[in-house]
């Protein structure tokens, strides 16, 4: 697992550099920050890694996919996908569901963990106990962690098959306008 999280930052971050697509350059960006916090994992940095997944592959990541999706012909012109770039991709994409599925696994490991470790009596407040930080991190942590991040997916996924769909539609309108 720890080398396909390097090969994962490692190879979306120079597919990021190098290809000329500003849709794919942000999709090999996601790939290389999620690899960085399998990394953090790896380093039994857990809090990290949420944060790594939910600031910059949940806000930034998705801010970035949806200024390119918005913008008509990111390029200049229409380009046909080289086949090389859709075996990336597709490399790629698997690679990033292994550091996912890795990713639940020790979410969830670690959802039971603290709640082994902590009774019903000993767990303080989400609100007003414990430092800010310990409670922050016990719910990014705890039990309703995965739950989050599939809603987040989800809600995701659905913005960008509207953007898809906006955007079939301008084009059989503009096919009909010519």
């Amino acid at each position: 697992m720890f080398w396909t999280c390097c090969l994962c930052a490692i190879s979306g971050a120079i597919g990021a550099a190098v290809v000329r697509n500003l849709f794919h350059a942000s999709l090999l960006l996601g790939l290389s920050l999620v690899g960085i916090a399998g990394l953090y994992l790896f380093l039994e940095a857990s809090y990290l890694a949420c944060v790594q997944v939910i600031v910059y592959v949940g806000g930034i990541l998705v801010l970035v996919m949806f200024a390119t999706l918005f913008s008509s012909d990111v390029m200049g012109a229409v380009q046909r996908t080289p086949s090389w770039l859709r075996v990336t991709g597709i490399t790629g994409a698997l690679l990033a569901s292994v550091v996912a599925v890795r990713l639940a696994a020790v979410a969830i490991h670690v959802a039971k963990g603290l709640e082994m470790t902590r009774g019903a009596m000993g767990r303080p407040d989400a609100i007003t106990g414990g430092n800010g930080t310990e409670a922050i991190g016990d719910l990014l942590t705890g039990a309703w962690f995965v739950p989050f991040l599939a809603a987040g997916f989800l809600l995701t996924l659905a913005l960008v098959a509207a953007v898809a769909t906006v955007k079939r539609f301008r084009r059989t309108t503009e096919a009909l306008r010519g």
